[in-house]
């Protein structure tokens, strides 16, 4: 903050009567006088400069604020604002004098995209991944083509975005539940539900976890005790017989499972789905 006119000369008087050399030969009190002629001169003009500091400081600030931070929280909020259109082609615009990012018509009915996670890296290199519509899935061709257009157009310049949108990961679960013989007729889908329902708990590009697991398969009602047998974890890409096993013939082998597309279900494999892996014991 710019100092006054008086306190600035008031400083540099300040120093003059504090000098050994100076102090006995500057002595007048006059305003008129050499010395305080040239103090307040001098004084003037450092305010003068100050008070330009502080309005060029107060412009910066200004243009700051109202700037495209682009952080990762802010490159999510802008992906989750993406518009897409199969026959009508949305293009991003920028504010005059903010740059930021926008559409002419804001249309919320084209906002496709209903995941997001940014993370980065140390390389200058970020990685996005989406996902559209509830249940999430993979965004098609043509939408992650736009997508990854889009996110180049409002990133930094020097940085690397890698758009991603992949189908969901898998999880596979075999294991014993014992449960109290009434709820027979409707224990397995219950269990099924609860498992799924667990699954699609889990933030976006979220861990699963075997704990979590065996808690979310505890909770159903009915249910006495569960023992993991095997639990395997896929991307979609990859097999089911080259999953890896966080639970392997009763023992716990990785506590926890990264989601690699962001988002996971329960195996789809033919003969290995929930319904087929779950073994029911009535106590």
């Amino acid at each position: 903050m710019a100092r006054s006119i008086a306190d600035i000369q008031q400083q540099m008087l300040d120093k003059i009567a504090a000098d050994e050399v100076l102090a006995p030969l500057l002595t007048s009190t006059s305003k008129r006088s050499i010395f305080r002629t040239f103090t307040f001169i001098v004084a003037f003009a450092i305010s003068a400069l100050e008070n330009l500091m502080d309005i060029l400081l107060a412009s910066i600030e200004d243009t700051v604020s109202k700037a495209a931070p682009a952080t990762p929280a802010w490159l999510q909020d802008q992906v989750l604002k993406f518009q897409y259109s199969d026959t009508d082609p949305q293009v991003i615009q920028f504010q005059q004098g903010t740059f930021a990012p926008g559409y002419p018509v804001v249309d919320a009915t084209k906002r496709i995209i209903t995941r997001c996670s940014v993370t980065t890296n140390l390389s200058n290199s970020v990685i996005v991944k989406a996902a559209t519509g509830e249940p999430p899935a993979a965004l098609t061709t043509p939408q992650l083509e736009a997508l990854q257009s889009y996110v180049n157009e409002i990133g930094i310049a020097w940085v690397n975005y890698t758009v991603l949108s992949d189908p969901s990961d898998k999880l596979y679960v075999k294991a014993d539940v014992y449960f109290q013989g009434t709820f027979s007729a409707v224990i397995q889908q219950n269990v099924i539900d609860a498992i799924e329902a667990f699954l699609s708990s889990i933030p976006f590009n979220g861990q699963v976890k075997v704990l979590d697991l065996e808690r979310a398969i505890r909770a159903v009602e009915g249910v006495n005790d569960v023992l993991l047998v095997d639990v395997k974890a896929r991307a979609n890409s990859t097999t089911l017989a080259s999953a890896g096993f966080l639970v392997q013939n009763n023992q716990v082998i990785g506590r926890l499972w990264n989601t690699v597309s962001g988002y996971i279900v329960g195996e789809t494999t033919t003969g290995n789905t929930l319904a087929d892996t779950l073994n029911f014991i009535a106590e």
